[in-house]
């Protein structure tokens, strides 16, 4: 990389971003290899363009799309191989409407169970008035 291209300093690359200094280094750590970061003699990290970029798509794909940090750098490493994403949103999204399906089934069970125990409620009271009870 040229170092004229690596003009920007973290703290502009966190504005234009809207990513934490704190989750840029974490991003940096985690997922090495992923950006090439050059720095400064006073050892102050120095960003290109593609740098924001790339941590953009990282926090897109962890907050949006839900991939993990092993799954972003698989992505991103695909370099133009989307179908790897797709795939894995897919699966995910998959996996999401099954989660849904399965939540509206205990609910309904729930609402079913509810009634049930009213009923037999309702039962023992009026058995116990019956024989004279509360």
């Amino acid at each position: 990389m040229n170092a004229s291209l690596a003009s920007l300093s973290i703290s502009q690359v966190s504005r234009r971003t809207g990513i934490p200094i704190s989750t840029l280094r974490f991003y940096e750590r985690e997922l090495g290899g992923l950006f090439h970061i050059r720095k400064t003699a006073g050892g102050h990290r120095r960003y290109a363009e593609s740098d924001v970029e790339r941590f953009a798509t990282v926090r897109r794909l962890t907050e949006t799309e839900g991939l993990g940090l092993g799954q972003v750098r698989r992505a991103v490493l695909s370099r133009g191989q989307s179908e790897a994403i797709h795939e894995e949103v897919d699966r995910l999204a998959e996996g999401a409407v099954a989660a849904e399906g399965a939540l509206e089934m205990l609910v309904r069970r729930l609402v079913d169970l509810e009634g049930r125990v009213a009923a037999l409620e309702a039962g023992t009271r009026k058995k116990r008035r019956w024989l004279g009870g509360p």
